[in-house]
């Protein structure tokens, strides 16, 4: 900007300039003609020069005044717009001087611009506390009305007039009980400052304890289920899904297994961004029990929790296990 300004004034005062050095080539001119160019004295050389001396200190005098008036002035704004856009929100300009009332009144609108942000932004912030508090209150109501409902399936089932009305009673118990375990953990993953996600270690964890309770009594058998989950953290929409899985699979396992005991284990890593969640048990080798019951509610509910998670579930007859994979979200 510096060296645009000088060019600028440069030309600005180059017809001055000619007329200056015109001036003192006519002076020397007639300084010759009288004789007197081989005998100038300093008053002589000053007069004849003194037209370019005047030139030149004009051209000072604008850089001096144009320095003080534009570039300092606009070198200070950019030095505090570049302030500004690193983070500093407190940058003001207002305690600047200014010898321009124009530059002045550039810096009073930048002032007002950078308060008028820092309000609205304020009110986002504000605002999203409060949605993040709307939000964690409706997990939490419905975590409670649905351990309600859960409650109740509870108490029906024991007045169950049949033993295959009580377990289907046990079987909805457990699916709303797993959507109240994932809306717990949705409630905790939006406390406030956390923005990773639901913890799928917490998770998986809650859903086998409350599993090996009420599959043990619904199935009257020994259910152990042991979770190997790194700590995950995905996000709602996953979460829910992987939550029904873990309980129909699992579910599954438990009536196939009766009237032995059940031991399950449900685990899940990580890999380039991506993640298996995987449910293995001794009855899972050999056939694939999903596929000769596709008609089975269980089935159904886990192939479209397969097609919400937008991957197939993978049967390893093998290892007698099924395996899924999903999308963590970007940290």
């Amino acid at each position: 900007m510096t060296a645009k300004v000088m060019v600028a004034l440069a030309v600005a005062l180059l017809p001055p300039g000619v007329v200056a050095v015109g001036a003192a080539l006519r002076s020397y001119q007639d300084a010759v003609a009288h004789g007197e160019s081989s005998r100038l004295g300093l008053a002589q050389a000053l007069s004849i020069a003194l037209p370019i001396l005047m030139w030149f200190a004009a051209l000072a005098i604008g850089w001096i005044i144009a320095r003080h008036l534009i570039v300092r002035p606009l070198t200070q704004m950019r030095d505090a717009v570049e302030n500004y856009t690193r983070g500093d929100k407190d940058v003001r300009l207002s305690g600047q001087r200014f010898f321009s009332r124009e530059v002045a009144e550039l810096a009073a609108a930048f002032d007002s611009l950078a308060d008028d942000i820092k309000v609205h932004d304020a009110e986002l912030v504000a605002s999203l506390v409060e949605q993040k508090r709307l939000t964690r209150e409706v997990h939490h109501r419905v975590k409670n009305n649905l351990q309600i409902v859960s409650s109740l399936l509870s108490i029906q089932s024991r007045d169950a007039a049949s033993a295959e009305v009580a377990h289907a009673y046990a079987v909805v118990q457990a699916r709303v009980a797993a959507l109240a375990v994932v809306h717990r953990w949705m409630y905790e993953s939006d406390a406030p400052g956390d923005t990773h996600g639901v913890d799928l270690k917490a998770l998986a964890t809650d859903l086998a304890a409350g599993l090996e309770q009420s599959l043990a009594a619904s199935e009257q058998i020994n259910v152990s289920i042991v979770p190997h989950v790194e700590r995950l953290f995905v996000s709602q929409d996953t979460a829910v899904p992987l939550a029904f899985l873990i309980t129909e699979l699992i579910s599954c396992a438990a009536r196939s297994s009766a009237p032995d005991a059940l031991a399950a284990t449900v685990s899940a890593s990580q890999f380039d961004g991506r993640a298996v969640l995987t449910i293995a048990a001794r009855v899972f080798v050999g056939g694939d029990i999903l596929a000769a019951g596709r008609t089975h509610p269980s089935s159904r509910i886990v192939g479209g929790m397969a097609r919400q998670l937008r991957t197939p579930l993978v049967h390893d007859p093998v290892a007698g296990s099924y395996a899924i994979a999903f999308t963590l979200p970007a940290q």
